[in-house]
């Protein structure tokens, strides 16, 4: 393990240094080391590092803590992803707040790009309605080779990653602690049936304990990491809402299955349907064709006459979002170099031509 990833971790375990913040130090110095390595005054001329923050970097010892972390990390198999990493997750990438630094331990890192990831979240304690619902769901999108992913807690999290590990259906835990401890206890066994085809994902250091205050940290990275979230049963309040409400701000697909109109457990998906922030859903049928997902190794031959037709431009455009899952406006300004009207212009015609599909946040993929 390098040097460069003993000064990465250990960048996250600065005190007064979060995520947002250690981004802003490692654009300004150009790496993690030259931070540690920063003088006051260089570390002052950074906008937004004040006196505090500058302290505490230059007072901390935390080299020692990262070195732990490098021993417990090469003798379980442990992979740690920077945020400037090419396997680092791209769609948490376009989060201001995504971690700076992931710990994975799985069958293949490749997974935290899987090209379609769905998040599946819900109460902690579901109804039969809200397994079966949950169990039907990940049943219904294996077809469409996703990538389920949810948090390894009690109720409907646990419901989704036991399905899924069932029908060898790749997921992720997400975790609100370190890896040197599974939480709750009781769900051990599925998390290590899990490293066969997923793994587990997290943040924190491998002693860190499940904390109360870990867990809607943990939510962003669920909901930053997929490209459609769906909840089964919740309250009016709580994680799931947490999550939802976090989706709806990176622009994800949120969907919700709705319940009966007096149940307690129901209320967050019927509200969430109903001032439009999630839209029904009762399979995976209906996530998909509102994704513009076909079944995996399905083509469309209307889809195939379209493309016959496309320009050299358009052309040349359609095969620059085929080399992405989605690939945003501004990636496509800067690779494709072309004016922004004459992007725009041709963005239109291959939605027109059925090529290609708009997706929240002016992100685009290429329709299956």
């Amino acid at each position: 393990m390098s040097d460069n990833l003993l000064y990465q971790i250990a960048l996250t375990l600065v005190p007064q240094v979060g995520a947002m913040t250690a981004k802003n130090l490692v654009s300004y110095c150009g790496s993690a080391e030259a931070v540690f390595r920063a003088s006051r005054r260089e570390l002052l001329k950074i906008p937004g590092i004040g006196s505090v923050v500058t302290n505490s970097i230059l007072h901390s010892s935390v080299l020692p803590s990262a070195e732990q972390e490098m021993v417990f990390m090469e003798k379980n198999g442990v992979e740690a992803v920077f945020y400037t990493d090419e396997h680092y997750p791209f769609r948490l990438k376009q989060c201001p707040d995504g971690p700076v630094l992931l710990f994975f331990k799985g069958s293949a890192i490749q997974l935290l790009n899987h090209e379609r990831i769905v998040a599946i979240v819900g109460t902690r304690q579901p109804s039969d309605y809200g397994k079966s619902a949950c169990e039907e769901m990940v049943e219904s999108l294996k077809p469409y080779n996703t990538l389920i992913i949810s948090g390894l807690a009690y109720g409907i999290d646990i419901s989704a990653h036991r399905q899924a590990c069932a029908l060898q259906v790749p997921n992720i835990g997400i975790l609100g602690h370190g890896l040197g401890s599974i939480y709750p206890s009781q769900h051990r066994s599925i998390a290590l049936k899990m490293l066969e085809n997923g793994g587990l994902l997290t943040e924190y250091i491998h002693s860190a304990k499940p904390d109360r205050e870990h867990f809607p940290m943990r939510n962003r990275i669920i909901a930053g990491m997929c490209d459609a979230l769906i909840v089964i049963e919740t309250a009016a309040s709580g994680g799931s809402m947490i999550s939802a409400q976090l989706a709806v701000d990176y622009a994800r697909d949120l969907f919700a299955i709705p319940g009966r109109t007096n149940d307690s457990k129901s209320i967050g998906c019927n509200y969430l349907i109903q001032n439009g922030s999630a839209r029904l859903t009762m399979s995976a049928a209906d996530v998909a064709e509102s994704m513009g997902w076909e079944e995996f190794g399905k083509t469309n031959p209307r889809q195939t006459q379209l493309l016959l037709d496309l320009s050299l431009q358009e052309s040349s455009l359609l095969e620059k979002i085929k080399q992405h899952p989605e690939i945003a406006i501004d990636q496509l300004t800067l690779s494709m170099q072309m004016p922004p009207g004459e992007l725009a212009s041709a963005l239109l015609g291959l939605e027109f031509k059925g090529a290609i599909r708009t997706l929240p946040g002016k992100r685009y993929i290429v329709m299956a």
